[in-house]
């Protein structure tokens, strides 16, 4: 029988397009943010000019993936159970105490639910919270006379400005608690290697007969 792809091709491109794009505005915004405080990092005028490419292209990125998540159906990946919290705790355990005991991953990735609970909460809030975040901060720092007026009365532009920095330090700290599970969990299927290869695994075995079934199929 045909073996599934964990990961499709078009969400391992998106996924390593978006790392690589989200790296060097990492070091472009740091560059423009300590810009003339003596500290090493890119020039100015690179760092500005490249800073505001990228953002365009992350922009452009993650409209790509909010339509091809829309056509492909990957939206039901983010769709939570009514049995989220309990899951997700159970998960915090196993990352806390079970991995360190040897005991086995209590929610075995699939195709049709790659995420366990943790990683479903996460990525929730990294989609639809934190990358619209930065991309509505980024964009009215690009454009500012798309800025309002005043945000707590205070210009309009300064509190985007802080607002676009906070959501970088966040992003940053899931950059880190991301790549610290997926080196070191190292659960099944879902590691550096399937997000690179794709990963296929078994198809699920036919469900199980019953003897009444059985006798059923038989008459």
């Amino acid at each position: 029988m045909k073996k599934r792809v964990m990961f499709p091709r078009w969400l391992r491109l998106w996924h390593w397009l978006n790392a690589v794009l989200f790296s060097v505005l990492i070091v472009t915004g740091f560059s423009l943010h300590f810009a003339g405080s003596g500290s090493v990092g890119v020039g100015f005028r690179v760092s500005f000019l490249v800073h505001n490419v990228l953002g365009i292209g992350l922009v452009a990125a993650f409209v790509g993936y909010l339509a091809a998540m829309l056509i492909t159906g990957h939206w039901r990946q983010y769709l939570p159970r009514r049995t989220i919290l309990g899951d997700a705790l159970k998960q915090v355990r196993f990352y806390i105490f079970g991995i360190l005991r040897g005991e086995h991953h209590p929610f075995v990735a699939v195709p049709e639910r790659r995420f366990n609970p943790v990683q479903q909460l996460a990525y929730v809030f990294a989609v639809f919270v934190l990358i619209p975040a930065q991309i509505v901060t980024g964009l009215l720092l690009l454009f500012p006379d798309l800025a309002p007026a005043q945000v707590l009365g205070l210009g309009g532009v300064w509190p985007m400005a802080l607002a676009h920095s906070l959501v970088a330090y966040a992003s940053c700290a899931f950059l880190f608690v991301h790549l610290y599970l997926a080196l070191t969990v190292g659960e099944p299927h879902t590691g550096v290697a399937s997000m690179l290869l794709g990963d296929r695994i078994p198809p699920p075995p036919p469900p199980a007969t019953t003897p009444k079934a059985a006798r059923a199929e038989r008459a």
